[in-house]
């Protein structure tokens, strides 16, 4: 059975660092994950939207993990994100995240046909839990629909906690739809529902859900740490501090997410390699940049810390 408890509260969706021939830089991801654990996340997915994963190839991706499990960072508190078009990768990149110590992985559904059934995704998912064949590995689903165009349907989630009760732990919704996540939570008690926006950190722990995983909390880390604590605590000040991290993520939210964070992390740290991105991505443009770091001063943001 599995070995660590799940994750809950704040999680970054990490981003990946590039070097300047847009090979993986390693080293730099693993420190940027870092400060994002020491800043307050309690976890950071990685091979995410924003990391860019779907730009990687799986080789790119394996070497990574390898990298990884030689780092002395917290497997515990780490999600990989191992959902891929073509099931035998999802299952080679699960089982290299579990070969490493990560038992929590992010799954998207096979989103190059469209449409498909729930049967046929229930038979996706069924088949490539018996081929990793691990009872410590824990599932959650990435309903993004509007990237993926694949969603998932509250019969197939269903179903598959009903199937794989022990596997299927919860799911991020980056639908943006906030009465989807409240309908998860209440009607699927122990599954850990996770808003995809930080916009609905507050509302959705209110609602039953556990928490985040945010693209943007690369860099509102601090303020997501801030509401989870408060309501936590019961504090009255909650609200307030959601207040403050919604401005702050509606801001962000008008600019496309990787260049975005990524021309922030440049600036704060000093390394111009941040602004790295793999095409059809490209960088922001310099006036674009002034733009993001005014509208950010004017709803007083600031990052916790000097970034890696």
């Amino acid at each position: 059975m599995s070995s660590s408890p799940r994750i809950k509260g704040v999680m970054a969706a990490g981003l990946t660092a590039f070097n300047d021939d847009l090979s993986v830089d390693t080293d730099l991801t693993l420190a940027h994950t870092r400060w994002l654990l020491d800043s307050g996340a309690d976890g950071v997915l990685l091979f995410g939207t924003t990391g860019e994963a779907n730009s990687l190839s799986l080789d790119e991706r394996l070497t990574f993990l390898e990298k990884l499990g030689a780092s002395d960072l917290p497997k515990d508190k780490l999600m990989i994100g191992t959902g891929c078009c073509a099931l035998p990768d999802t299952v080679a990149l699960t089982k290299a995240s579990l070969d490493i110590g990560i038992e929590h992985v992010l799954m998207l559904p096979p989103f190059y046909y469209k449409n498909p059934s729930d049967e046929g995704l229930f038979t996706h998912f069924s088949r490539t839990f018996e081929a990793i064949g691990s009872d410590a590995m824990k599932v959650y689903l990435y309903h993004f629909p509007q990237m993926s165009a694949v969603p998932f349907s509250h019969e197939l989630i269903a179903r598959m906690l009903k199937e794989f009760p022990n596997t299927v732990c919860g799911i991020k919704d980056s639908s943006g739809d906030f009465e989807n996540m409240k309908a998860m939570a209440e009607k699927f008690p122990g599954f850990d529902v996770f808003a995809g926006t930080e916009r609905y950190l507050l509302d959705t722990l209110k609602a039953g859900g556990v928490g985040t995983i945010t693209a943007t909390g690369n860099v509102t880390v601090g303020g997501c740490a801030k509401v989870f604590a408060a309501w936590k605590a019961g504090s009255a000040d909650a609200d307030a501090l959601q207040d403050q991290l919604t401005r702050e993520r509606l801001t962000l939210q008008n600019y496309p997410a990787a260049a975005a964070l990524k021309e922030l992390l440049a600036k704060n740290s000093g390394k111009a390699s941040w602004r790295n991105v793999r095409a059809p991505f490209m960088p922001l443009p310099a006036d674009k940049a002034a733009s993001l770091v005014s509208e950010l001063d004017a709803v007083n943001f600031a990052l916790p810390a000097k970034a890696a």
